[in-house]
C-alpha cells in the first residue's frame, strides 16, 4: 500500500528561481546592450527581418561587389563569397549591416552610437545570409510588429531570448525529471541521496550557462539557440541514459530539443552528434538501441524528428556550398596557431563581449574556470572506470574538435578562432561532471556536496552581475573610465543606468534564492502528530528498512515503500516530475 504524500510540505522552487534568473539576465542584456554590438548582429538582424517577411533564400551577391567592400582578405573571401546573400527588408526596418562604430575598437567612444544610422537603398547584404533559416523565421515573425529599426532589433532579440530560455527550461526539466542517477549505497537512504543530488545538478547547470551564453542568447540571430540547445541536448541525452525508463513526454521533449538545436546553425549537427556520442559512451550502443525500442512510438518519434532536423541543416548548408575546401598544406600551421589561441578562446567562452573587444574582470575568468575544473576533477575522482573513461574521452573530443575547427576552418578562412565557436561543446562538460557526481559521490560526502553546490550557484550569481556591469561600463564611460559609470555616461539605455543597475539586482537575488532553496530541501519532515509514521528514519535503526525484518514483497512495492516513507510527488499536480523533485520544510 502506498503511503500518502505529506501535505503541508512546501514545494521547492530552486529550479524555477534559477531559470527565472537566467531569463532575467537575458532580457537585461537584450535591453541594455547597444544595437548591433554583438558579433555580426547587423547581418543577423537583416536575415531575421527578411525571414519574418517571407524572404528566406535571398539572392547571391556578385563576387565583384564583395571584393569592392575591401573588408576581406583572400582567405576570408573563400568563405564569405558563398555566405553573403542579399535580402529585401521593409524600409522602416532597414539599416546598414556594416559593423557599428565601436566594433573591434575597445577604446572607441560610445558617443558615436548616438549618430543617425545609415539607411541603405534597396536590398541589404548579409554575411550570414546562407545560414540555415529555420530559427530565423520565428524571430522574424515578431519583427513584423516593429515600426522602426530600434523596435525591430528589440523584437528580434526578444525572439532569440524566448527560444534560448525555452531550450534552457527544457534542458533543466529533463536534467531534474524523474529520479536522478542512482548511486545509493548499502546503509544509505535513497531519499537522502535524492535530496543531496539535486543541488549538485543545479550547480552544474549554473556553471554551464556562462555569461557568454547569456550574451549570445540576448542578441538577434541563432547563436544563442545553438549554445543553449547544446546545454539542453546534453541534458536530454543524460536523462535518457539513466536507469529509470523515460516517460513518453521526456522522449518527445528530448526529440524537440535535439531537433531545435540541429536547426540552429551550420555547425549545430556536430553538437547534437557530440551529445549523442556521450550518451552512447554512458550506457553503450546496444543499451541505447534497446532503450529506443522499449520506448515505442515516443522513442521512434524522437529519433525521427532529430534525424529530420540534422538532415535539414546539412542539406541546406551543402546546397549553398557554405563549406569551404580544406587547405591541407596549411593544416599543420593552423594546429600550432590554435594552441597559441587556446587561452584567449577559453576566456572568450566565459565572456568577451562586443565584437570580441569587451573583456570582463580577470577574477571572473579565474573563478569560472576553477568552478568548471573543480566539478570535472571531482567527478573524475569519485567516478568508476567507465565514468573516468567517458570524462577523459569527452574532454579529448572537445580539444580535438577545437583544434580541427580552428586549423581546418576558421584560421584558414582568415577570421581566427573564437571561443564562441567551441562553446557548445564546452558547456556539455559541467553537466556530464555533475551527472557523474550525483550518482557516485560517497554517502559520507553527499551532505557536504550539497552545501558546496549551493555555494557554487551563489558564486555564479555574483559573477554574472560583474560580467554584465563590465559590458555596461564599456559603453557608458569606456573600458578605462571610472568604475561608477552611472553618472556622466556617454551612452545609456532608455531610463538611464541607475534604473537598470537596480533591475540587475533582481536576477542576482533570484539566483541566491535558488541556491538557498536548493540547500533547504528536507525530506519527510512530520507535519502533524501522526505524521511521524512517514518521516525519514535511519536505516540502521529502523526495522522497517531492515531487509531481514521486512516482509517479502515484489520489487516495485519495495521501491514504492522506500520512496513514500519520505515524500512522493503528486502525479496530478506535476506530470512527469517537471522541475519538482521533492518537498522542503
Amino acid at each position: 500500500m502506498r503511503r500518502p504524500r505529506l501535505s503541508g510540505a512546501r514545494r521547492n522552487r530552486a529550479p524555477e528561481l534559477l531559470l527565472g534568473a537566467l531569463f532575467g539576465w537575458i532580457l537585461l542584456w537584450a535591453l541594455t546592450n547597444p544595437l548591433g554590438t554583438a558579433p555580426d548582429e547587423p547581418s543577423h538582424y537583416a536575415k531575421v527581418v527578411a525571414a519574418g517577411h517571407g524572404h528566406i533564400l535571398g539572392a547571391a551577391v556578385p563576387f565583384a561587389e564583395i571584393q569592392a567592400l575591401r573588408a576581406f582578405n583572400e582567405d576570408s573571401l573563400r568563405q564569405v563569397r558563398n555566405a553573403y546573400r542579399s535580402f529585401l527588408v521593409p524600409a522602416d526596418l532597414r539599416v546598414t549591416t556594416n559593423p557599428p562604430c565601436t566594433a573591434l575598437h575597445r577604446d572607441a567612444s560610445a558617443t558615436c552610437l548616438r549618430r543617425p544610422a545609415v539607411v541603405p537603398n534597396g536590398r541589404i547584404n548579409s554575411i550570414v545570409g546562407a545560414y540555415p533559416p529555420w530559427l530565423y523565421i520565428p524571430e522574424g515573425i515578431l519583427t513584423r510588429a516593429g515600426w522602426s529599426v530600434q523596435s525591430g532589433y528589440i523584437l528580434a532579440r526578444l525572439g532569440s531570448a524566448l527560444i534560448s530560455v525555452g531550450l534552457l527550461g527544457a534542458g533543466l526539466w529533463l536534467l531534474l525529471s524523474g529520479q536522478p542517477p542512482d548511486g545509493t549505497r548499502p546503509g544509505e537512504r535513497r531519499a537522502d541521496r535524492i535530496r543531496n543530488q539535486r543541488p549538485v545538478l543545479l550547480a552544474g547547470f549554473a556553471v554551464a550557462v556562462t555569461p557568454m551564453v547569456l550574451f549570445l542568447s540576448s542578441q538577434a540571430g541563432t547563436s544563442g539557440a545553438e549554445v543553449t540547445g547544446a546545454i539542453a541536448s546534453i541534458a536530454a541525452v543524460l536523462r535518457l541514459s539513466r536507469a529509470e525508463q523515460p516517460t513518453a513526454r521526456m522522449w518527445l521533449v528530448a526529440g524537440a530539443v535535439l531537433t531545435t538545436t540541429a536547426l540552429s546553425r551550420p555547425l549545430a549537427p556536430l553538437w547534437v552528434a557530440f551529445a549523442i556520442t556521450i550518451g552512447i559512451g554512458r550506457i553503450g550502443g546496444r543499451a541505447v538501441l534497446g532503450r529506443v525500442r522499449a520506448a515505442g512510438p515516443p522513442g521512434a518519434a524522437a529519433v525521427a524528428v532529430t534525424v529530420t532536423g540534422l538532415a535539414a541543416t546539412v542539406l541546406w548548408t551543402q546546397s549553398l556550398s557554405l563549406r569551404t575546401p580544406v587547405l591541407w598544406g596549411r593544416l599543420g600551421h593552423g594546429l600550432a596557431v590554435a594552441v597559441d589561441l587556446a587561452p584567449e578562446s577559453a576566456r572568450q567562452a566565459v565572456g568577451v563581449f562586443g565584437w570580441q573587444s569587451v573583456p570582463i574582470p580577470s577574477a571572473v575568468y579565474w573563478l569560472w574556470g576553477l568552478l568548471a575544473a573543480g566539478l570535472f576533477l571531482a567527478a573524475f575522482a569519485v567516478g568508476g572506470w567507465r565514468d573516468r573513461a567517458l570524462l577523459a574521452g569527452s574532454l579529448a573530443m572537445v580539444v580535438a574538435t577545437y583544434e580541427l575547427l580552428a586549423a581546418a576552418v576558421f584560421i584558414q578562412n582568415g577570421f581566427g578562432m573564437q571561443g564562441r565557436y567551441i562553446l557548445p561543446a564546452l558547456v556539455m562538460l559541467p553537466l556530464l561532471s555533475v551527472e557523474v557526481l550525483a550518482g557516485r559521490l560517497p554517502a559520507r560526502l553527499s551532505g557536504q556536496s550539497a552545501a558546496v553546490a549551493t555555494g557554487v550557484i551563489a558564486m555564479t550569481a555574483v559573477s554574472q552581475f560583474f560580467a554584465w556591469a563590465a559590458n555596461s561600463r564599456r559603453y557608458a564611460v569606456g573600458v578605462d573610465g571610472p568604475l561608477w559609470f552611472v553618472s556622466g555616461s556617454a551612452w545609456s539605455p532608455p531610463g538611464g543606468w541607475l534604473v537598470w543597475l537596480v533591475l540587475a539586482c533582481l536576477p542576482v537575488t533570484m539566483t541566491l534564492a535558488a541556491a538557498r532553496s536548493s540547500a533547504a530541501v528536507r525530506i519527510g519532515r512530520p507535519y502533524s502528530p501522526g505524521a511521524h509514521r512517514y518521516a525519514a528514519t535511519d536505516p540502521a535503526t529502523d526495522p522497517a528498512t531492515d531487509p531481514a525484518t521486512e516482509p517479502a514483497t515484489d520489487e516495485t512495492d519495495e521501491t514504492d515503500e522506500t520512496e513514500n516513507r519520505t515524500t512522493r510527488p503528486t502525479p496530478s499536480g506535476n506530470p512527469g516530475g517537471m522541475l519538482h523533485w521533492d518537498n522542503s520544510a
